[in-house]
């Protein structure tokens, strides 16, 4: 018989927990048990999901092909409320079982079209992102004094990850709707390409109001207490920087960043342009999407 599962999903390398294998804990209304994979719940009509890391991508995309439907948790912080509310520590075992009392619009639907893209673009991604990492620890060892012929690694450090980027900019214009954002995003900001807004495009949620959106980067006050998509807003701040200098060097960039760069402190200026560009891409979504009158 067809059954609905509530799952606590877990990553191999779980360091707290110091397991080599991960196992996802399920809770199906009646009882807690834990599998490897979620393609082992061959019975399955419907699965929520409390996170979605990249390492699940395969499985969730197996089961959706298979006719599964998929749900992800909108916010978690739905199941820490829970957990105070009814006294309980943080366990996988519990957070299963709180899934379920969850109601279903606090969830939104996977698709296979999601599922596809994610897994297509995130080796791509995931490189750019460490040679982002290791250009900047070799250029602050090499300004720090520690050369030991760094230079060399980082000149080809620079070319390996120009050509991701490209590369990952050539992906996302050729997709639909991401494809008409990202351009659209472009033309607002005044750049010509740029891998970190084509990341931001795809994976920033931009159908929610500018309000959640500022709330998943950090850009509140207070920064969100530090919840916030940590590595989205790496990719927000590393354009913001961008612009600055760009604007700086008054070279391919609209007026209204040369403003912003020219009439506030550099601390000030890199968070308006976190927002302004934040904002830039939620209205080339709305544009590309080409809301009803009033929306």
């Amino acid at each position: 018989m067809a059954k609905v599962y509530y799952v606590d999903v877990a990553i191999p390398s779980d360091k707290k927990k110091k397991r080599k294998n991960k196992t996802h804990v399920v809770f199906d209304g009646c009882k807690v048990f834990g599998v490897k994979r979620l393609t082992e719940l061959e019975d399955a009509v419907e699965v929520f999901i409390d996170a979605l890391f990249s390492e699940l991508y395969d499985e969730v995309l197996e089961l959706l092909k298979g006719g599964v439907r998929v749900y992800l948790l909108k916010d978690t912080t739905k199941l820490k409320k829970l957990r105070v509310e009814n006294n309980l520590k943080k366990s996988d075992e519990n957070d299963a079982t709180l899934l379920a009392r969850i109601p279903r619009e606090k969830f939104r639907s996977l698709t296979i079209e999601e599922m596809e893209l994610r897994a297509k673009m995130w080796p791509l991604i995931n490189k750019y992102e460490r040679l982002v990492r290791w250009r900047k620890k070799l250029k602050k060892l090499v300004k720090d004094g520690f050369n030991y012929s760094f230079r060399e690694s980082i000149r080809l450090i620079e070319a390996d990850r120009k050509r991701i980027s490209r590369e990952i900019v050539k992906q996302v214009t050729s997709l639909p709707i991401y494809g008409e954002v990202y351009k659209k995003a472009c033309e607002i900001l005044g750049v010509k390409e740029s891998a970190e807004l084509a990341i931001l495009t795809i994976q920033l949620p931009l159908h929610l109001p500018m309000v959640r959106l500022k709330g998943i980067l950090g850009l509140i006050p207070g920064g969100n207490r530090g919840r916030y998509y940590h590595e989205l807003r790496t990719h927000v701040a590393g354009f913001a920087a961008g612009l600055y200098t760009r604007a700086k060097r008054r070279t391919n960039i609209s007026d209204k960043v040369a403003e912003i760069v020219d009439r506030l402190p550099k601390r000030m200026a890199l968070c308006r342009l976190q927002l302004m560009t934040l904002k830039a891409l939620r209205i080339a979504y709305l544009m590309t999407i080409k809301p009803p009158a009033g929306e």
